[in-house]
């Protein structure tokens, strides 16, 4: 089976809605936070200093040498209760968060909404690791038990730690197709667009390179540009697999991304016509009913003045 970004299917396939800002002030400061005077707040939970802004929490992880420890959170969550009990009091948690700034986010603000879009979730309670760069290290969602989320998190860190070390070790000229495309895909999948484009690139023209490792990279390359804010780019690289995939598959695969490009211009017309020509030209495609759907939305978004 050909590899499908998932970004793509998922991006092409969502209901149309204006994007969030890339870095939303929070209204407030989050109610399970309380405010401080100064650049931080006293000793919380885990016994360590919790940020009280991601702002902070970011800086903070920079000049240390730290990881992000987010912590998602919302009004009458019952879970969200139960999960603080149970890791807050243990010595585990204080272990955990000795490499890491906390901070903690109310899931339904503008920022919790935005960060939550970011990296693919959308229930509370929920913890995120990431590098001061935005990175991916570890993703929870929901919370099962106090052995688990260790088990877990512990694992996670602990894994992402040995393949950075191979990353860094890596020089991208030197890779093969395979090498290249896997990591590129790696990191695009833990929200770090600007690393994984050099190695989709190298994917694209290493020695050896298969038409189809050649076309897998093209693919999520598109992807990559489009999340990064290079929609001209992403609708270049997608045209060009279009025009040139010998691939039944892969050709829907991104005439569907293409006409999902515009909505990231605001320019929902634009994208009503190329959903409705997808229509006209595959009338049979299994995304068929989803694609009536869409059209129906962007309809009545295009009719409002």
């Amino acid at each position: 089976m050909s590899f499908v970004p998932s970004a793509i299917l998922v991006a092409a396939l969502a209901v149309p809605a204006p994007a969030p800002s890339p870095n939303p002030v929070p209204e407030t400061t989050p109610a399970s936070v309380p405010p401080a005077s100064g650049a931080a707040m006293a000793v919380g939970p885990g016994n360590v200093v919790w940020a009280v802004s991601t702002d902070e929490a970011h800086d903070r992880a920079a000049r240390e040498g730290k990881f992000v420890f987010f912590e998602f959170t919302k009004a009458e969550c019952g879970n969200c209760k139960r999960m603080d009990s149970l890791l807050y009091p243990a010595f585990d948690f204080e272990a955990l968060l000795a490499s890491t700034i906390p901070v903690k986010i109310d899931i339904e603000s503008p920022e919790g909404k935005a960060i939550a879009a970011r990296y693919s979730f959308d229930k509370a309670p929920a913890v995120l690791i990431t590098t001061p760069q935005g990175r991916l290290v570890f993703l929870m969602e929901g919370f099962f038990n106090q052995p688990d989320f260790f088990r877990n998190a512990n694992a996670g860190i602990e894994g992402y730690r040995k393949w950075a070390k191979q990353l860094e070790a890596q020089d991208v000229s030197k890779l093969s197709a395979q090498q290249a495309f896997d990591t590129g895909k790696e990191l695009y999948g833990r929200s770090d667009p600007e690393a994984a484009l050099p190695r989709l690139k190298r994917a694209m023209t290493a020695p050896g390179a298969s038409a189809k490792q050649r076309e897998d990279a093209l693919e999520l390359i598109a992807a990559v540009e489009l999340d990064s804010g290079n929609p001209a780019g992403s609708r270049k690289t997608i045209e060009q697999l279009i025009a040139t995939t010998k691939d039944k598959q892969r050709r829907e695969r991104a005439e569907l991304f293409r006409a999902q490009i515009p909505l990231a211009e605001n320019r929902p017309a634009d994208a009503l016509a190329l959903f409705q020509k997808f229509q006209r030209d595959h009338p049979t495609s299994p995304h068929l009913e989803r694609v009536r759907q869409l059209i129906a939305r962007l309809q009545e978004r295009v009719a409002k003045p």
